[in-house]
C-alpha cells in the first residue's frame, strides 16, 4: 500500500524549489520534487507534513527575502532634455496661449470639442502653455521624469509611451468632465511619465519576495506627489493629472511584467520619428 502524500510548497522558480528541497534533505525528511507545466511542487509523506512544514517555516524566517529584480537601465537618456526642448520650442512659436490665440482656439483640450470628434486636441494641448512660469514648471518636471522613462525604454520608445499615455489621459478627462472645460499644458504628460516609472517600480517589487504590501509603496509616493503639486492651484486640471498618473502606472506595470526593455538604436529612431509625426499630424488637423 502506497503511503499518502501531500504538497507542502510550490513555486515557479526552480532555484527556490531547490532551496526548499535542500532544507528537507538536511532535516532528513524524504521528499519528492515534481515539475508540471513550469511549476515545481515539493511533496512529502503525509506523516512528515508537520515536520517538513516546520523546517521550511524555520528556513523562511531565517532567510532574508530576495531583493526585487533590478530595474532595467539602458544608461543615461536624452529624452528628458528633448521633451523640455520641445515644450520650450513650441512656446517660442506659439507664445502665451490665451483664449484669443489661434493656437489655443485650435489646439486646447476643450472637453466638449474632444467629445464631438476633435480627438487631436488631446495631443496638441500638451504643447501649449499659459505663461513662462507654467512652461518652466513643466520643463523641469519633464526633464526629471522623462529622463527616468528614457533610461528604461530609451528615447524613442519612452517618448511614444509618454505621448500615448497622456493622449489617453486627456481623452478620459474630457469624458469625465463632459463640459466646456478647457485646459492646456504638458503636465498631463509629465504625470504620465511619473506614472510609467511608478508602474515599473510596483511591478519589480511585486516580482520580488518581499511582502506584497510593500509593492504599493511607489504608487503611494506617486499619489503623494500628485497631492503636493497636482491639485494645489485652483486652475489645475486635477482630472488630467490623476488620469495621467493612473494611465502611466497601468501601462508601466504592464510593460514591466512583460519585461520590456529599450529597443535597439534603429527601432528607437523609428519610434522617435513616429512620435514626432503623430504630434505634427495632430497640429496639422488643429490648424487646417
Amino acid at each position: 500500500m502506497i503511503a499518502p502524500e501531500v504538497q507542502v510548497r510550490a513555486s515557479a522558480s526552480p532555484t527556490r524549489a531547490g532551496d526548499w528541497a535542500l532544507v528537507l534533505a538536511a532535516a532528513g525528511i524524504p521528499y519528492r520534487l515534481d515539475e508540471r507545466e513550469g511549476a515545481f511542487s515539493l511533496v512529502v509523506a503525509a506523516a512528515d507534513q508537520e515536520a517538513a512544514t516546520a523546517a521550511l517555516d524555520g528556513y523562511d524566517a531565517e532567510t532574508p527575502a530576495r531583493p526585487a529584480p533590478a530595474a532595467p537601465d539602458a544608461g543615461p537618456s536624452s529624452l528628458g532634455v528633448v521633451l523640455g526642448l520641445v515644450f520650450a520650442g513650441m512656446f517660442l512659436m506659439t507664445g502665451a496661449a490665451g483664449p484669443a490665440s489661434r493656437w489655443y482656439q485650435g489646439g486646447a483640450a476643450d472637453a466638449s470639442a474632444i467629445l464631438h470628434g476633435q480627438w487631436w486636441r488631446a495631443v496638441t494641448a500638451l504643447t501649449l502653455h499659459a505663461d513662462i512660469l507654467h512652461l518652466v514648471g513643466n520643463v523641469v518636471a519633464s526633464v526629471i521624469f522623462g529622463a527616468a522613462v528614457g533610461r528604461w525604454l530609451g528615447a524613442g520608445a519612452g517618448g511614444l509611451a509618454i505621448l500615448a499615455c497622456a493622449f489617453v489621459a486627456n481623452l478620459l478627462t474630457a469624458a469625465a468632465r463632459r463640459t466646456d472645460f478647457v485646459s492646456i499644458g504638458a503636465s498631463t504628460a509629465t504625470f504620465a511619465a511619473l506614472g510609467l516609472v511608478v508602474g515599473l517600480q510596483v511591478a519589480r517589487r511585486w516580482r520580488g519576495d518581499a511582502p506584497r504590501k510593500y509593492a504599493w509603496v511607489p504608487l503611494g509616493a506617486g499619489l503623494a506627489l500628485y497631492a503636493m503639486v497636482g491639485v494645489g492651484d485652483p486652475n489645475t486640471d486635477r482630472y488630467a493629472h490623476l488620469f495621467g498618473l493612473g494611465v502611466g502606472a497601468v501601462v508601466g506595470a504592464a510593460l514591466a511584467f512583460k519585461k520590456a526593455r529599450a529597443p535597439r538604436a534603429l527601432a528607437q529612431a523609428v519610434l522617435a520619428v513616429l512620435t514626432a509625426t503623430a504630434l505634427a499630424g495632430c497640429w496639422a488637423l488643429a490648424l487646417r
